[in-house]
């Protein structure tokens, strides 16, 4: 694992939603750009870019039609790279999005490897039957003038490459290559030339796609393991301080493949017990979750589940790479939906003091709402997640000056950056407090030592680094508790009463030194 992510803090941009900076109704490098320094304010350190390439859009980006070039919504090649600049003269470093398990069908590639005839070059970077009447799971029929069916990832207009197969079917050994088969490695190579051309256009790392899906019919990931030990082992030849973010939901397997880290998200059930276990807040299982989460007011959920999965990791992985936290991403209901304010403080709390890596989705720390009312660009449910950043008061809370937005924003004038900066108790600015503290104690870095000593109600763990220990205590809930531990110094509070060096706390926290 890379060092700089022992101390790094995420946080997550969905461009089209962040700041629009030239009135078109949509987010732009530029806008990032302008808003880098609240950023540096907040306190983060490293950022997260969802897809900025050509698109045709159709799945929020994530059906790239040229990995080389940047979509003009977003502005030029130009302004990316300004952007990028302007980020590290600020000490942030920058994470983009490697989209690699699929392509749009507008894509180049793709137009080739369609044809009657097929471009001799890529006429088997995608996964084709021998004839249109071959059947194959997740295989699209009669699209093309090429005599064959192809394989597709998500949505039928995102062809899947091919990265060749683990478990070839008898009689299929035709279409479905070996993933180590030599033919598939032009295409290997192709992948290395993307990420070292981003590379030298500065980026720090990547955020991969899918990560665990580019070999097909690989129920143990030994061909993903294969791949990715390759291509990110030569990557790290040539840039050594390169980090490898998965999407994958499985950090264990994830650190095994080669990957720095990966976050926990809504395929990782312990994470779901913790922050989203209430009816209508998973997309996975949508309307039908009914239990409780651990971090809800009414103190009915469990930790255990998480626990018992970090606690896996710590043992398995021995110090070899991280996971990292989200409040949330884009494909995920908002946190703060069935939540209120306290909660959600204790939630920051525990992002930044856990053995994590903290990762925070824009807009997360002013508390915006899940939209359900809006589908866009692919999103479906997803949309509602995906909504624009609120900075003030005004017609569209600051984000664009066009008379109609891209999405839609909150009405709520108290979830805004303008609103929340001038109130000292707001979530805002104790989400800034809390990235101060995780900035200035190295107890909170991923790599410093967890002790657990309740995981029930109220939540109580020790950071230690150096001999230095910081107690924890989290309480989310109605009721009254009283930590198990005397302090000496506090750090930071919400709702805690010091008595003689105990401590009372109600829905709230306290951070202190003992």
């Amino acid at each position: 694992m890379q060092p700089w992510l022992n101390e790094a803090i995420i946080y997550e941009i969905y461009p089209v939603s962040f700041y629009d900076s030239n009135g078109d109704g949509i987010g732009d490098f530029n806008g990032i750009t302008q808003k880098i320094p609240y950023l540096k304010d907040l306190g983060i350190n490293t950022v997260w870019l969802n897809p900025f390439y050509k698109s045709p859009f159709r799945d929020g980006g994530y059906d790239v039609s040229d990995y080389y070039a940047v979509d003009p919504m977003f502005g030029t090649m130009e302004d990316c790279e300004n952007m990028f600049k302007a980020f590290h003269e600020a000490g942030i470093r920058v994470i983009v999005d490697l989209v690699v398990g699929h392509t749009s069908d507008k894509h180049p590639w793709f137009l080739q490897s369609k044809k009657g005839k097929p471009h001799p070059k890529y006429k088997d970077w995608y996964i084709w039957t021998p004839s249109c009447f071959t059947s194959a799971p997740r295989a699209m029929s009669g699209m093309s003038k090429r005599n064959g069916n192809y394989l597709i990832n998500y949505y039928a207009f995102q062809p899947a490459l091919n990265y060749g197969y683990n478990k070839i079917e008898k009689g299929k050994e035709a279409w479905q290559w070996h993933y180590t088969d030599e033919r598939l490695k032009p295409l290997r190579d192709e992948i290395k030339n993307i990420i070292r051309y981003w590379l030298g256009k500065g980026v720090d790392g990547f955020r991969v796609d899918l990560a665990q899906s580019l070999v097909k019919a690989d129920p143990d990931q030994e061909g993903v393991k294969w791949f990715w030990n390759i291509v990110i082992g030569e990557t790290k030849k040539s840039y050594p301080d390169c980090c490898f973010l998965a999407e994958w939901g499985d950090p264990i397997k994830a650190v095994e493949c080669g990957f720095d880290l990966d976050y926990l998200c809504h395929a990782t059930d312990g994470y779901n017990q913790i922050f989203r276990s209430e009816k209508g807040s998973n997309l996975g299982d949508y309307w039908e979750r009914a239990e409780h989460s651990y971090f809800s007011k009414d103190g009915l959920g469990s930790f255990q589940g998480f626990l018992d999965y970090v606690n896996e990791f710590y043992q398995k992985t021995n110090g070899n790479g991280a996971f990292s936290l989200p409040s949330g991403y884009h494909d995920m209901i908002r946190i703060a939906h069935q939540k209120d304010t306290g909660v959600l403080k204790c939630i920051f709390a525990f992002l930044l003091t856990f053995k994590g890596i903290p990762q925070i989705y824009y807009g997360d720390e002013i508390g915006i709402r899940h939209n359900f009312q809006v589908n866009k660009d692919g999103g479906y449910v997803r949309t509602g997640a995906r909504t624009p950043m609120q900075w003030d008061n005004t017609p569209h809370r600051g984000f664009t000056k066009a008379k109609r937005a891209y999405l839609p924003t909150e009405r709520a004038k108290n979830r805004s950056v303008e609103s929340q900066l001038a109130d000292e108790n707001s979530l805002l600015n104790t989400v800034k407090r809390l990235i101060k503290l995780h900035a200035d104690y190295p107890q909170f870095a991923f790599d410093a030592g967890l002790k657990m000593l309740n995981s029930g109600y109220p939540l109580e763990y020790i950071r230690e680094c150096g001999g230095e220990k910081i107690f924890v205590c989290i309480n989310c809930t109605e009721r009254e508790y009283t930590a198990s531990k005397k302090v000496k110094e506090i750090l930071l509070s919400e709702n805690a009463d010091v008595v003689g060096g105990g401590v009372r706390v109600k829905k709230g926290f306290v951070i202190a030194k003992i």
